[in-house]
């Protein structure tokens, strides 16, 4: 059984208890309790702001001058995409202007399904046996998917993790789908659990905000603009995995990539664990070539250490989602140490191979929930009702087919999707007509279809560095903030596994015009946001 979680309060210095308290009002045990529900019959009926658009431009100009200084005196900035490697530079992150109307009811949905969300995922991490029967077919002609199974394997093989403490981060992410009737649903875009990000800068994006509001003359009913806190959340997570790992000398290793644009969103979760701790942890960032070098496991004792002498209690990976990440076998090779010791993982090496889009189209299919979570059946109409369409193209039974034949004769009806992590390389209408028809079987097997979500499209400007603004029809895509520590045993029943805590407390709206398909901050083409409730 799982166990209650405790109060948290306890690891937290005394400086930091009030702020770690309305970080993580949202993450209290009834999400109900999340305040802005008490004021819903006060707020809008309709999906805008109170403020007429377009603004004038003159008034536009300064809220524009106004959050361009806002925005770089409060390090809500990212490198240049000409100097990625180099911090000398850095530009305002591509923001809005004004946050962005999103249903309240939701954007509910989507607070209430985040606990369970980590949860059912806590739990198919540690499956091995589904892990493999699922990815079966993706392996044939995905080499990265592979890789990763490898090395879990290996894990396997000496008798699953040599840690059986596990820390969990996740940002679900969702858009509003709007039916052919008008109706408004929360549906599921993907689960992310390694190297999640933007978390710090949606934060202050989030109070920047409420200052251009104010500047309009505008005041949110309580919990319209809703309160975003993720840094203190994920801090608080690794904080806490970092303590239960019982080593105080023992320092945090950040894998990173050599070449990073969105450095600073990763350093303001470094910066929560140093204050944290109080200054006693020290962080040391490194790349897994890098690791290759410095990195070595003991055998003998399962201790992960730095140049053969410093303990790595905390492995956080802000690197390693990608194949970019692993160009030769000294990259994997550093994965598998890693992975193999008995150094807490952010995330391990179970929970990545879980955060496939095959998984994901596998939980969808009948039972499959109600496999990890049989001991809490209440939870299973949340997560399913989140779901869209998604459809396996492994098999050639009539049924794959028909979806196929589909999907060619409506290709605006779907997107095709690889199993990589970190948004983009999905296909979309001509393309997926191509690809399908092109595709070897193998090649088709790693790739699952979805239905194309029809979002709620609103209005707003977007800043982008050195671009002229103007008044843009845009989409959304939700991202909430979660987090859960606990342990569990590779041979035990997933409803074994002991829950220390489990949390949300943040969110991320992504926003981009329209007519754009994929949504990458860093590039431009989605901005981030905030949710202003209607």
């Amino acid at each position: 059984m799982l166990r209650k979680e405790p109060s948290r309060s306890a690891t937290v210095p005394p400086s930091r208890l009030r702020r770690h308290s309305a970080a993580l009002v949202c993450a209290s045990s009834d999400p109900l309790f999340f305040f802005f529900f008490l004021a819903r019959r006060r707020m809008s009926a309709g999906l805008h702001l109170p403020v007429e658009l377009p603004i004038p431009e003159s008034t536009l100009q300064t809220l524009r001058e106004d959050a361009i200084d806002w925005v770089h005196a409060h390090g809500m900035v990212i490198r240049t995409a000409e100097r990625k490697g180099n911090g000398d530079l850095c530009q305002a992150v591509p923001f809005a202007l004004l946050p962005s109307p999103f249903p309240a009811d939701v954007f509910r949905q989507a607070l209430e399904v985040q606990k369970a969300m980590n949860l059912l995922y806590f739990r198919v991490s540690y499956d091995f046996e589904y892990l493999r029967r699922w990815h079966s077919e993706v392996v044939k002609s995905d080499a990265f998917t592979r890789g990763l199974l490898h090395i879990l394997g290996k894990v396997m093989e000496g008798g699953g993790p040599r840690q059986k403490k596990i820390i969990l981060t996740q940002r679900s992410d969702y858009m509003c789908h709007v039916r052919a009737d008008g109706k408004k649903e929360l549906k599921q875009i993907e689960v992310n659990h390694i190297a999640v990000g933007m978390g710090p800068l949606s934060e202050r994006c989030t109070e920047l905000h409420r200052r251009v509001l104010k500047h309009l003359g505008i005041t949110p009913a309580e919990g319209q603009l809703p309160e975003n806190r993720p840094t203190e959340m994920l801090g608080m997570g690794l904080f806490e995995a970092w303590k239960g790992f019982g080593d105080p000398k023992a320092i945090v290793l950040v894998v990173v990539e050599n070449v990073n644009q969105n450095q600073i969103d990763q350093r303001w979760i470094e910066y929560e664990l140093e204050e944290l701790s109080e200054g006693q942890i020290e962080v040391m960032r490194l790349d897994l070539a890098q690791c290759a070098k410095r990195v070595v496991l003991d055998e003998v004792t399962g201790r992960l250490l730095l140049d053969g002498a410093v303990r790595i209690g905390l492995v956080y990976f802000r690197a390693g989602y990608s194949p970019e990440n692993y160009p030769t076998e000294t990259e994997w090779k550093a994965r598998e140490t890693i992975e193999l010791s008995d150094a807490v993982k952010c995330p391990w090496i179970g929970l990545q191979v879980a955060n496939t889009k095959k998984i994901q189209q596998a939980l969808a299919q009948e039972g499959q929930v109600e496999r990890f979570l049989p001991d809490r059946p209440e939870l299973v109409p949340l997560i399913r009702a989140t779901f869209a369409g998604l459809w396996g193209l492994e098999n050639d039974d009539d049924e794959t087919k028909a979806i196929i034949e589909e999907a060619k004769a409506h290709p605006e009806e779907f997107v095709l999707k690889p199993q990589l992590e970190g948004g983009g390389g999905n296909f979309y209408g001509g393309e997926i007509v191509q690809k399908l028809t092109s595709m070897t079987k193998d090649e088709r097997s790693a790739h699952i279809l979805m239905q194309r979500i029809r979002p709620l499209t609103v209005q707003n400007y977007l800043v982008r560095a050195l671009t002229a603004m103007k008044l843009s029809n845009v989409v959304g895509e939700l991202g909430i903030f979660g987090c859960l520590y606990g342990a569990m045993d590779a041979e035990a029943k997933p409803e074994s596994g002991v829950v220390t805590s489990n949390v949300f407390g943040g969110l991320m709206l992504r926003t981009k015009c329209e007519d754009v398909n994929e949504g990458g901050v860093a590039v431009g083409a989605a901005v981030i946001d905030s949710p202003f409730l209607c």
